[in-house]
């Protein structure tokens, strides 16, 4: 019974050691320090491996300000794609660990991430500043654990110069590409160009940046 009181009593401290203890146990990255933004208890997410091969984290940023903490987010909080991303990285054999960037909490929020061997950043260009963060603190940050020996994908840099999606015509050539992938930058381009195309298949169209599933157009000719 007394050995029951003090755990109740030291409610907040029991908790947190049986955090750490289960980590340790499942050799997980302990992440107990970090604010769970989540609003579900991450449904769908399959069980993480008790001797993982690596240890990775999905990185993801909740905006207050906006519905669901963004248009990439669905009620959980989580991005639509989250929970079916860290379930490749689970059933490869890897533990996959969903976190949120709390802009507030950086320097701690790093620090955790250094227990982690690789990092997947799934935030959307402008979400950070949007949530009162500093996206060049946030990318050199992340650039920094790259130092160490930590994989990031994708990579601060890598995001600058692929991020947008004329990158696909630098590849349009390669065996990952395709020919007649074509980027628009005026109204006269896109009406000279896209008319050419469009005669001979469905076509999509995408705006060049943004990666939340909007702005993105089936396009074919009307029968008849």
């Amino acid at each position: 019974a007394a050995a029951a009181g003090s755990l109740v009593a030291g409610g907040v401290a029991a908790s947190s050691l049986l955090s750490t203890v289960v980590c340790e146990e499942s050799k997980l990255v302990d992440v107990s320090a970090l604010t769970k933004v989540a609003k579900t208890d991450d449904v769908g997410l399959l069980p993480q491996p008790l001797n993982p091969k690596y240890k990775t984290a999905l990185v993801q940023i909740y905006v207050t300000s906006q519905p669901f903490g963004g248009s990439d987010k669905s009620a959980s909080g989580h991005r639509y794609d989250s929970i079916p991303i860290a379930n490749g990285m689970i059933a490869s054999g890897m533990s996959c660990q969903l976190l949120h960037y709390v802009p507030e909490e950086h320097d701690k929020f790093f620090q955790v991430l250094e227990g982690f061997d690789a990092v997947i950043v799934r935030c959307n260009p402008g979400q950070i500043n949007a949530a009162g963060g500093d996206q060049m603190k946030f990318d050199d940050a992340m650039r920094a654990l790259q130092k160490k020996g930590k994989q990031v994908w994708p990579s601060p840099d890598v995001m600058t110069n692929m991020g947008a999606k004329d990158a696909l015509c630098k590849i349009a050539d390669l065996a990952i590409g395709l020919p007649d992938t074509l980027a628009y930058y005026s109204v006269a381009e896109l009406e000279a160009g896209f008319k050419k195309t469009m005669a001979f298949q469905p076509r999509v169209i995408k705006q060049n940046r943004g990666s939340s599933g909007e702005g993105i157009w089936i396009i074919k000719l009307k029968s008849g």
